[in-house]
C-alpha cells in the first residue's frame, strides 16, 4: 500500500501531495479556513471556506487576501484530490473538510461539536480513512451538562443580579459564543445590550439567515434594565461608568475547571462551550471508523491515549514531524 503524508507545518495540517494547507495561522499559498475566529485565519494568497466564513472573515478583516466560497457538500478539484466541505458545529459555516485523494479519505475536523446549537449545524461522523481531529477538551475531565439545564442557570442566574439591583454581563466570544447566548435569551423577556463588536457580527450573522430577539448595541439608551453579552477582553473598558454596579459570568467550557472563577475573577462561570467534550470526541471518531486517528491541538496527546484504549489506532499529529498515512 502507497503510503501518503501528512505534516504539521505553519501551525496548520499540510497535504504536501496536493499543496493544500488546513487552518495553518501563517500565510500560505493555499489554504482552507475551517471558520472566522481570528487564530484560524491567515493572509493567504488563496483560500476556501464555506460563504458564512468568507463573509464574517471579510466583515472581520476586510483586507485579507483571496477567497473562494464553497457551498457545504460541493467538491472542488485540485491537484491529486477533491476537496468537500460538511458542517462542523462551531459556529456560523464552520467545516469539516474531507479531501479526497488516490490514496484514501482525509478528514479534518477543524474545531468540532457534535451537540445542537441555534446558530449552527451540528457536525456528524463522515466516513474516511485518516481522521485528524481537533483535541481542545480531550480529558475525560471534561463532560459537559445538558446544555438546555446550563441555559436555566444562566438565565437564574441573570434574574437573581436583576433584582438585586445590579446588571448581569455574560462574558462570550464576539462570535459564535454571543450569538448563541443571544438566541439562549429568546423566551425570556431580557432587554439585551451587546457589545460593539459583538453587535457587529450578529448583525452579519443576521444577513446570513439567523434570527434573534431583540437587541441593541451596548451604550444606546436602554427603557429598563438589560442583560449585556461582552467579549471578554472588553470585560474592562469602563463598564463601571456605563453599567454601574455589574456582575459578571463567563460562559466557556472550562468552567469544568474547578479553579476558573478565581483565575478569571468573575462573578459566577457556567459550562457551555461551542466545541465538543471528551465524550462527543471518542464518539465521533467511533463513528467515523478511520483506519487511523491524529489528534491535534488541545490535550492531543490524551484524547489520543484513550482512543487507542477504546480499540482505535491513533497518535498526536504533533509528536513528530513528518507521519505516513497509511
Amino acid at each position: 500500500m502507497i503510503a501518503y503524508p501528512i505534516l504539521w507545518e505553519g501551525g496548520g495540517v499540510y497535504l504536501p501531495e496536493q499543496h493544500l494547507w488546513l487552518d495553518p495561522k501563517k500565510a500560505r499559498p493555499r489554504a482552507v479556513i475551517s471558520h472566522a475566529h481570528s487564530d484560524h485565519v491567515a493572509d493567504h494568497p488563496l483560500a476556501y471556506a464555506t460563504p458564512a466564513t468568507s463573509r464574517l472573515v471579510t466583515h472581520r478583516r476586510p483586507a485579507l487576501g483571496s477567497l473562494e466560497a464553497v457551498p457545504y457538500g460541493q467538491s472542488i478539484a485540485l491537484e491529486r484530490c477533491q476537496v468537500t466541505l460538511y458542517p462542523a458545529g462551531h459556529v456560523l459555516g464552520s467545516a469539516q473538510t474531507l479531501v479526497d485523494t488516490d490514496f484514501g479519505r482525509i478528514l479534518y475536523t477543524g474545531d468540532l461539536k457534535t451537540r445542537g446549537g441555534f446558530t449552527s449545524a451540528p457536525a456528524r461522523p463522515i466516513p474516511a480513512d485518516v481522521l485528524v481531529l481537533e483535541s481542545t477538551f480531550g480529558k475525560p475531565h471534561y463532560r459537559f451538562p445538558d446544555a438546555a439545564e446550563v441555559i436555566a442557570a444562566v438565565v437564574a442566574w441573570c434574574r437573581s443580579v436583576l433584582d438585586g439591583g445590579a446588571t448581569p454581563v455574560l462574558l462570550g466570544y464576539s462570535l459564535g459564543k454571543g450569538q448563541e447566548v443571544l438566541s439562549a435569551l429568546a423566551a425570556e423577556g431580557f432587554t439585551i445590550a451587546l457589545h460593539p463588536s459583538s453587535f457587529g457580527v450578529t448583525e452579519v450573522y443576521r444577513e446570513l439567515g439567523c434570527e434573534f430577539p431583540a437587541y441593541q448595541r451596548l451604550g444606546e439608551t436602554m427603557g429598563r434594565p438589560a442583560v449585556v453579552i461582552l467579549p471578554p477582553s472588553a470585560r474592562r473598558s469602563g463598564l463601571a461608568h456605563q453599567l454601574g454596579e455589574f456582575k459578571t459570568a463567563a460562559l466557556t467550557g472550562w468552567a469544568m475547571d474547578r479553579s476558573l472563577r478565581d483565575r478569571l475573577e468573575v462573578d459566577a462561570i457556567f459550562p457551555l462551550s461551542d466545541h465538543a467534550d471528551f465524550e462527543e470526541l471518542c464518539c465521533y471518531a467511533e463513528q467515523v471508523g478511520a483506519s487511523m486517528t491524529y489528534t491535534m491541538l488541545g490535550f492531543d496527546e490524551e484524547l489520543a491515549m484513550h482512543l487507542r484504549r477504546r480499540g482505535l489506532r491513533a497518535k498526536a499529529l504533533g509528536a513528530v514531524d513528518q507521519l505516513r498515512l497509511f
